[in-house]
């Protein structure tokens, strides 16, 4: 009987110590506890499908960074923030810091001294735009790594402290679409948020104005924010409350909001486009029927919820009071870990982290997961370079995964509007069926010139191939007494010539040696100086007899004797059409 008294006094002590830190008003920390509502997940396989392409996961710089939680690229290079405050540049074999909001600190549990980027968004002029945790939004030369403050975190917005700076999106027109997770606790006491009534918002900055408006108050630990294509729309993630709302820019519902998405199997957090106007959501925690959120098993039941912050509290109040007095490295861990997000992390029993793919209406289009137990934890999941680049705020390396295994719808919509975009800029004609046209506009008392030049390839059967100038503007340029002859050399047929072009070029031809002849010799043809025709090793014989010919040029006529000709060019000079210096010989 004795023991079973002393048991059941230790429970009545124990029920009246919780009774007292739960109901004694005042007692931090300070925030709201109220039964509020959320739509349970059903079990993950009865609602979507689930793939396993995320194994095999590439791990990259293992061991040398924390928390690569967002993503963002321009001109072919990528980008994240990491723990210890710094955005740094991803290349394959390096990183390389860029810029550092916060002071300088001892290590990562003086996160908030630290500083701690988490969204990251880059504008149509490639100015980097990084929401930091701790000290707000800033404007980010990469190039010269200067950076102002756009918003100050410790200012008020609608009498309400956003201490939890969060994830962001960039307007074409400069505004600025934004979300803090909390109003009452920062980042390093997360856990506190969870278990607290919500109090996260979506606010726009007005980049004219410079001034904040709260779109949505009162959002589950808001988070990952993504516009639509044609920005009609905004969604933004609420973590604690495994659901996604959406708030109308444009059209007939202008200013309202509804659920995007609900009741999903995991905790949202990050958003990233697909490319093809859809969304990618990571869910960094996989939740069902059979492995809840404790915090969300709490949310009826407010007075628990109240008891285990203060309890928490209580478990901090003697570090808190030793580093007041005294301050240390112990001391300071522990006060970073007890109540962080990170703390989140125990409770994952099934070590799975889930990727969706969702389109503008919020139908799931793909659901990815890992077998391995490999990829967990995970809250980005950003396409760049073919690749699924894979984020974690708690990871100490950055995964990817070829985008054609873990994707490969979007790889083959990408590969079908690159070759429709190829056929859109083909050319109606192409060099070798149509020769090329120069027509250069001269004044209007001189006649246009016209360069005509046709591409032979190599044949079997000799042909003729004449590249001519003609030059009428006498204006433009004096002529001399003496004009340049012509030169016409004999190299292969070209196999994919057509007789249009043949016939042209054998006008020309005759042309330019009946009816000019009658001209002026001082207004006669050029040769064009600027352009050498390479001869064939076959018709090496046919040059050095041109060669050897003082301005003389011959022109065969292109017909089934050509063959003979050539013979009778090389035997009898009398035979052959001549051109003098002077003038062209009749």
């Amino acid at each position: 009987m004795g023991y079973i008294k002393c048991i059941g006094t230790v429970i009545i002590y124990i029920g009246f110590f919780l009774a007292v830190i739960t109901y004694l008003p005042g007692l931090p920390p300070i925030a709201e506890y109220s039964e509020y509502s959320i739509k349970s997940p059903p079990d993950v396989q009865h609602q979507i499908e689930l793939k396993n392409r995320l194994r095999g996961a590439e791990v990259l710089f293992s061991g040398e960074i924390r928390g690569p939680e967002y993503f963002a690229s321009y001109n072919g290079k990528l980008y994240t923030g990491i723990r210890g405050g710094y955005v740094v540049q991803i290349e394959e074999d390096r990183l390389i810091p860029i810029v550092k909001f916060g002071q300088k600190c001892d290590g990562l549990w003086q996160e908030e001294k630290c500083g701690r980027p988490l969204g990251l968004k880059f504008n149509d002029r490639g100015e980097l735009f990084v929401a930091d945790a701790y000290y707000g939004i800033f404007k980010v030369d990469v190039n010269t790594r200067q950076y102002i403050n756009i918003v100050n975190n410790s200012i008020p917005i609608d009498g309400m402290i956003p201490r939890l700076v969060n994830s962001l999106d960039i307007a074409k027109n400069g505004d600025i679409y934004w979300t803090y997770s909390s109003s009452d606790f920062s980042l390093h006491n997360g856990l506190y948020s969870f278990l607290a009534n919500p109090t996260g918002s979506l606010v726009r900055y007005n980049a004219k104005t410079k001034k904040n408006e709260i779109l949505i108050k009162n959002l589950g630990f808001a988070n990952g924010i993504l516009l639509s294509d044609d920005e009609s729309f905004v969604i933004v993630a609420e973590c604690q409350a495994s659901r996604i709302v959406k708030y109308h820019l444009k059209g007939p519902k202008v200013g309202q909001q509804e659920y995007f998405a609900e009741g999903l199997p995991g905790l949202p957090d990050n958003i990233h486009t697909d490319g093809q106007g859809g969304f990618l959501v990571s869910l960094i925690l996989s939740i069902d029927s059979q492995h809840p959120a404790l915090h969300q098993s709490l949310v009826p039941h407010p007075h628990v919820r109240k008891m285990l912050s203060r309890l928490l509290y209580l478990v901090e109040a003697p570090f808190k009071l030793l580093e007041d007095i005294y301050p240390n490295y112990y001391s300071e861990k522990v006060l970073h870990t007890v109540a962080s997000l990170e703390f989140m992390a125990i409770f994952d029993t099934q070590k799975t982290s889930v990727i969706l793919r969702m389109d503008k209406t919020g139908q799931i289009l793909d659901a990815l997961y890992s077998d391995d137990k490999k990829v967990h934890t995970i809250c980005s999941a950003y396409i760049h370079n073919e690749y699924l680049w894979l984020g974690s705020p708690w990871n100490d390396c950055i995964m990817r995964i070829p985008l054609k295994q873990a994707f490969p719808d979007l790889t083959v919509n990408k590969q079908s509007s690159s070759t429709k975009r190829q056929e859109r800029e083909e050319p109606l004609l192409t060099a070798s069926d149509t020769p090329n046209v120069r027509v250069e506009t001269k004044p209007t008392n001189a006649k246009p010139v016209i360069k005509q030049e046709t591409i032979t390839k190599s044949s079997p059967e000799p042909s003729v191939k004449v590249q001519t100038t003609q030059n009428i503007n006498a204006a433009s340029k004096p002529t001399t007494s003496k004009s340049t002859p012509q030169s016409a050399t004999t190299t292969p047929k070209p196999a994919s010539s057509t007789k249009e072009v043949k016939k042209n070029m054998s006008k020309e031809v005759k042309k330019d040696t009946s009816k000019e002849t009658k001209k002026d010799a001082s207004k006669e043809i050029k040769k064009d100086t600027s352009k050498e025709i390479k001869k064939d090793n076959s018709n090496s014989q046919t040059k050095s007899e041109i060669s050897n010919k003082n301005n003389k040029a011959t022109i065969k006529p292109e017909n089934d004797s050509t063959k003979n000709t050539v013979r009778e060019t090389q035997s009898a000079k009398s035979k052959s059409v001549e051109k003098k210096n002077d003038s062209p010989k009749k």
